[in-house]
């Protein structure tokens, strides 16, 4: 690294009779990037040299021609350029990803920023166009060149086009490190004004370790020696929060080929770092639940066979010695009887959450709602006749989209729980209903059983939660309705009142 002189807050800067030229300098001499101004109308106006090799065309060839002439056949019939110019106009910027043509007829992926230029009037005079051939995956790859040596004919344009751009911070350095502009992206990312930076040092911009470390004057040096320096890494705003981004400096040099400066342009990238932290953390919980559903599943089933030997040698135990057995012996076999069986059941339900998980590779599809409901009437007939159960159907909406093993096993687990825990004070009443409410379909179960109060609802859904023991149950069959319902991105909700009834409410995607 070239030893340089610590970076000072000093006078020395680009004299204001260059501004012009700096900005004409400094969009000329982008080569990684199409830059380029479009009138109101969307055509080309302006034309640099990163345009012309990334797209192919000439000045000459393309200006005065409209910006359409990017954009594939399908995007052109459904009037896709004239949305982006809308949304642009409207919201004052428009930024998407797709692919787009060049002058030999091959297609790039591209990130394309599209950002409304006003004059001091307020009045729209056009759009600032920054395209990026994404196709090889590349962030700000290549260095900032002195660009095409044609003249644009409006300087002014040169200065809004740069002012314009919102998500870069794109400004210019003297030989010094010293900020000698700043446009509107600077001003966003970094949260300086124009009249608190220019002059001051980019030292600014830097974490204490980096400052101490002396590695800004390394970035200027390694920009100075090999012609472009670009690294990621952490940055500080003016409110001195840290974030992490992707920084470009190239040396810009004179008509005289003398250097003047630097230009320094940033992206954001913390958003993308927030997201890949998240995206590791979800990957992660997805292989823990994964590795536990598994270990479940080939538990329980190894389980399964030891379990049943078990049963069977104390049943030809108990019939062995059964005679010889006083009656406090007896109770003991039975205990054991007992704690098999529910070791049983145990098992069998860990097996069914299981179940219920790898469900989720089931596929959607048109299921009718009379059709589950008559099937889990059938499997219920017994239990419907035996307690007297008034059924009532309310049908608005006969068809979900949603896995049918799934939806059946929802609605026998609620109708089968309006039974159970029903009211021995009242003839046991269950109204099902389907309808629309806020653009989703609704399942609705409500009896007039037993009820739960507020303290029982809240662990309601929870594995094993059972409030009531006068009859048999898992209290797992809520829990998989709740978990299933979530996995195909609906919920359920419930109302209930001690002694008046319950209600649960189940909201499917349309």
């Amino acid at each position: 690294m070239k030893d340089l002189p610590d970076y000072q807050n000093d006078e020395s800067s680009i004299p204001p009779h260059e501004d012009a030229m700096i900005y004409k300098l400094l969009v000329d001499s982008v080569k990684d990037y199409a830059i380029f101004m479009l009138n109101p109308k969307g055509y080309i106006t302006t034309w640099n040299t990163g345009a012309e090799k990334l797209k192919g065309y000439s000045s000459k060839e393309i200006v005065n021609k409209h910006f359409s002439i990017f954009y594939t056949q399908e995007a052109k019939d459904r009037k896709h350029p004239d949305f982006e110019l809308k949304v642009a106009s409207k919201v004052g910027r428009f930024e998407e990803e797709g692919w787009r043509i060049k002058k030999d007829g091959s297609s790039f992926w591209a990130n394309v920023v599209i950002t409304a230029v006003y004059n001091g009037e307020n009045e729209l005079v056009g759009f600032s166009k920054v395209t990026r051939d994404l196709t090889e995956k590349k962030n700000l790859e290549n260095k900032l060149k002195k660009a095409h040596e044609e003249l644009i004919e409006n300087e002014e344009r040169s200065r809004l086009l740069i002012e314009g751009v919102k998500d870069y911070a794109i400004f210019l350095l003297s030989k010094e490190g010293i900020v000698t502009t700043w446009n509107e992206g600077a001003k966003r990312i970094k949260g300086y004004r124009h009249e608190e930076i220019i002059g001051e040092s980019f030292l600014k911009f830097y974490t204490k370790e980096a400052v101490d470390a002396r590695y800004p004057q390394f970035e200027l040096a390694k920009a100075l020696e090999e012609g472009k320096f670009e690294d990621e890494g952490w940055r500080v705003r003016k409110d001195g929060t840290k974030f992490w981004v992707n920084a470009l400096i190239t040396p810009i040099y004179n008509a005289q080929k003398q250097h003047i400066g630097f230009t320094k342009i940033t992206k954001d990238l913390s958003e993308r770092v927030r997201n890949e932290g998240l995206m590791k953390k979800n990957l992660q919980l997805h292989k823990v639940n994964t590795d536990l559903d598994n270990f479940i599943y080939t538990a329980s089933h190894d389980l399964k066979s030891p379990i049943s030997n078990l049963e069977g040698l104390v049943s030809l135990m108990e019939k062995r010695i059964s005679a010889k057995l006083v009656d406090s012996e007896k109770h003991i076999v039975e205990m054991m009887h007992k704690s098999i069986h529910k070791l049983n059941d145990t098992i069998s339900n860990l097996t069914e959450v299981t179940r219920a998980q790898k469900n989720l590779e089931d596929k959607l599809e048109v299921v009718s709602i009379p059709e589950i409901l008559e099937d889990v009437k059938d499997e219920l007939a017994d239990a419907i006749e035996d307690s007297g159960l008034e059924l009532k159907e309310e049908i608005e909406v006969e068809d979900f989209i949603f896995a049918k093993a799934s939806l059946r096993s929802i609605v026998y687990n609620l109708l089968s729980n309006s039974i159970k825990y029903r009211s021995l004070q009242r003839p046991p009443v269950v109204t099902i209903r389907t309808f629309v409410e806020k653009n989703k379909n609704i399942l609705s179960v409500k009896d007039n059983g037993l009820g739960l109060s507020k303290k029982q609802q809240e662990k309601l859904f929870s594995m094993f939660k059972r409030f009531h023991n006068h009859v048999e149950g898992s209290g797992i069959g809520l829990y998989i309705v709740k978990r299933t319902m979530e996995n195909y991105g609906g919920k359920i909700e419930v109302k209930s009142k001690e002694n008046i009834g319950t209600e649960f409410k189940l909201y499917f995607s349309n």
